[in-house]
Order: C-alpha cells, then structure tokens, then sequence
C-alpha cells in the first residue's frame, strides 16, 4: 500500500482543508513534534494500485 504522508502545523486551519479536500485524513498515531512549541499534525491519502 502507498500512502503518501504531509505534516501540517496544528494551528493551521486553511491548510487542513486544503489537505481534506482531495481525500487526506489526520493519522494521530504520526503526529509529532520537531520542538515542544510546534506540535504537528499528519494526514495520509491511501492510494491504490490498478491492475490493467
């Protein structure tokens, strides 16, 4: 399975909608935090692989 993953700031609205729109969901078990003031969320699209 391939899932392409982004980090977002948790303060950042507008960029959580531009990730759910095409189909993004929040993977809390991912969220981390490079320095204790700047907690980030994750989002995770899973894609699938077609067989031709």
């Amino acid at each position: 399975m391939n899932r392409p993953l982004l980090s977002t700031r948790a303060r950042s609205p507008a960029a959580h909608r531009i990730h759910e729109r095409p189909g993004f969901v929040r993977t809390p078990e991912r969220f981390w935090s490079p320095v204790p003031t700047a907690p980030l969320l994750t989002y995770a699209l899973e894609l699938r692989v077609l067989d031709w």
